[in-house]
């Protein structure tokens, strides 16, 4: 059985529940201090299953009157923005009781961990606040701030740890205090034999799961194309059919009218049979 690389998401949640390694990420993306740390999903990480399959929050803890979400994301998805604006209102909708006032909202941190660049601006962090435009100085004093991390420009990170971090993510190469840390964890975790087996065995599960959904909606739109088409075929018929009606209804009328058969021509408009028997006789 393969190793499970840090930036697996059930490897990377369960390294990020190691409490000094989830403060020194916060501390060093968000420049920060954290005094204490207390998990709201921990155990998403350590019992991997099929609850946690839907929408999800990777790592979300709380302290010090804050909020964290922390997110791994190793392929390049589209939609970051309105993911972290998902999250955020998770967090927000969780970190308010009933009839509690928005002053009592605790400030929340989101976090991504990206392998690839969501943006394709090549910078090793991303900072995400609300501004407004017409006076960017201005401080609207939400409390929310989202950070994403690249690890694809790790070279470029101005804070020692976050270059580290993401280095390790980028090359598995561990050089500082940081990654050496994370890379112990993940041998010891990929020890665990038995909670490997399940998280190879859950992505299996939800990998098969994406394309049998991925095949019923390929052969859904196949089903409905064919009914257009179906539906489409039939207008056309109807439409032709009326034009072929109208036009023999035409000449029908023309060659009695030239025949000076006047009265036939009136009882051809009521008489759908005697209509009928005149298109035999006359060849029309």
């Amino acid at each position: 059985m393969d190793r499970l690389a840090f930036s697996n998401r059930w490897m990377f949640n369960r390294v990020m529940c190691q409490e000094g390694i989830c403060r020194q990420v916060i501390e060093a993306a968000f420049g920060l201090k954290v005094e204490r740390i207390d998990y709201l999903n921990a155990e998403q990480a350590f019992e991997p299953g099929a609850e946690t399959r839907g929408v999800r929050m990777d790592v979300v803890a709380k302290g010090d009157g804050r909020v964290y979400d922390i997110e791994m994301q190793v392929a390049s998805r589209g939609s970051l923005g309105k993911r972290m604006r998902y999250y955020q209102s998770i967090l927000d909708t969780t970190g308010l009781g009933r009839g509690e006032d928005y002053e009592r909202l605790p400030q929340s941190f989101i976090l991504f961990v990206c392998c690839a660049d969501p943006f394709g601006a090549g910078l090793p962090v991303y900072t995400l606040r609300r501004t407004c435009l017409e006076a960017p100085s201005l401080d609207v004093d939400e409390g929310s701030c989202w950070k994403v991390l690249n690890a694809r420009a790790w070279e470029r990170a101005h804070d020692p740890v976050v270059g580290d971090l993401l280095e390790y993510l980028q090359t598995g190469v561990a050089d500082g205090a940081l990654s050496r840390e994370i890379d112990g964890l993940v041998g010891s975790y990929n020890e665990d034999w038995k909670w490997v087996s399940r998280v190879f065995t859950l992505e299996q599960e939800m990998a098969l799961e994406r394309r049998h959904a991925k095949e019923e909606g390929i052969e859904q739109g196949r089903e409905e194309g064919r009914a257009e088409g179906r539906a489409e075929g039939r207008e056309e018929g109807r439409e032709e059919g009326r034009e072929e009606g109208m036009s023999r209804l035409a000449a029908l009328t023309a060659r009695l009218v030239g025949e000076g058969r006047s009265d036939d021509v009136v009882r051809v408009s009521e008489d759908p049979a005697f209509r009928d028997r005149l298109f035999a006789e006359l060849g029309i």
